[in-house]
């Protein structure tokens, strides 16, 4: 029976790192659209509702961010269902979707750039976006983003 939970403890630790490892390139390389920010360098703060009509609401809007900017995302779970908030790219946006679909009830606590919320539940994140792809903020949760949970974002310079 131990070898039995070992060996299914390797298999998921294996492909978790798999699919984490598409996510966000090598833990030593960082991410291509950024990096975490810090609550000092916030120039904006945005408003984010997450809700059960599978939309994200931004306030003020967001229309554009500026490469080396760092925003504080407050988003807030409106619904009863769980979401997430994810920031990236197009592509570590689709690695994301292949990892949820894999591991749906995935939560997010060593990700800092995405965010798992409960029904009701509220968090923030802070990041500082970097590289040359547009952005994509986006709930992976199978299904939601398929549905229009998502919003895609020019990065200007």
């Amino acid at each position: 029976m131990k070898r039995l939970i070992l060996s299914a403890a390797l298999l998921f630790t294996a492909a978790y790192a798999s699919a984490d490892a598409g996510h966000h390139g090598s833990h030593g390389k960082g991410y291509s659209f950024g990096q975490p920010g810090k609550p000092g360098d916030v120039t904006r703060t945005i408003d984010v509702t997450a809700g059960d009509d599978m939309r994200f609401t931004f306030k003020p809007p967001l229309k554009d961010i500026r490469r080396g900017e760092t925003i504080r995302f407050r988003i807030h779970n409106t619904g009863k269902l769980a979401h997430e908030f994810s920031i990236g790219d197009a592509a570590s946006q689709r690695a994301h979707a292949t990892m949820m679909k894999k591991m749906p009830d995935m939560k997010h606590e060593a990700d800092p750039s995405a965010l798992s919320l409960e029904g009701g539940q509220q968090g923030e994140l802070i990041w500082t976006f970097a590289g040359n792809a547009d952005l994509v903020f986006a709930c992976q949760i199978p299904g939601h983003f398929d549905a229009g949970m998502k919003q895609t974002v020019k990065l200007a310079k």
